[in-house]
């Protein structure tokens, strides 16, 4: 069943999708929650091209960012990714928040709540570990053949897609979506794994 429910993730791949682009990713700075609403209040969601405001570092970034591999789960492309898929007419507003460890995007569409999230591990040992154990939680099942892209993949008749890659563990949650969603009447679990596999592409080409 979970092989039938990847194959059914790639056929959507003729969907034309947006490529990815460096620098476009949210890349919050560690914020109270006060702080971060009023931020995103004021920008109508997760900035497209710049960096919050944070302590600097050696390297010019803010201290406390989140991998810009992780926060391309809320960037542009991302979001210009849902919309394509499921047939919008512009793309959703999302919200972010980043805790030190997991970067979370939000994403409010009328048919549910998307959420894709990263939690990143200090090695890649550790993010198989957890990526095996999130998806014993979700009663998400391996997936097998080419459509696990060469990683730990994982996904659930419910919904949920997890990967494995390098440091950091990758979470796509559709469940709370119907059974189809948009007006390309996509399925809950190819949908999800169509956004993971659109995330993949990107850190593969950072």
């Amino acid at each position: 069943m979970n092989k039938q429910l990847t194959i059914t993730g790639l056929a959507v791949g003729a969907i034309p999708l947006g490529g990815c682009a460096a620098g476009t990713a949210a890349s919050p700075s560690v914020q109270s929650a006060a702080t971060q609403a009023a931020t995103q209040a004021a920008t109508q969601g997760p900035a497209a091209g710049g960096k919050a405001a944070g302590a600097g570092t050696a390297s010019g970034k803010p201290a406390g960012t989140p991998p810009e591999a992780a926060a391309m789960v809320c960037s542009a492309e991302a979001r210009g990714n849902v919309a394509k898929i499921l047939g919008l007419p512009s793309p959703p507003k999302a919200s972010w928040s980043w805790n030190g460890s997991v970067y979370a995007c939000h994403y409010a569409l009328s048919d549910g709540t998307l959420t894709m999230s990263v939690q990143v591990y200090p090695a890649a040992t550790a993010a198989q570990a957890g990526a095996a154990a999130l998806a014993g939680s979700l009663d998400a099942k391996p997936i097998q053949g080419l459509s696990n892209l060469g990683l730990p993949g994982y996904q659930s008749e419910a919904g949920a897609v997890v990967f494995a890659k390098d440091n950091m563990v990758l979470h796509v949650d559709a469940t709370t979506m119907p059974a189809t969603a948009g007006i390309n009447h996509v399925r809950r679990p190819a949908f999800a794994y169509q956004m993971a596999t659109t995330i993949l592409a990107c850190w593969s080409e950072h």
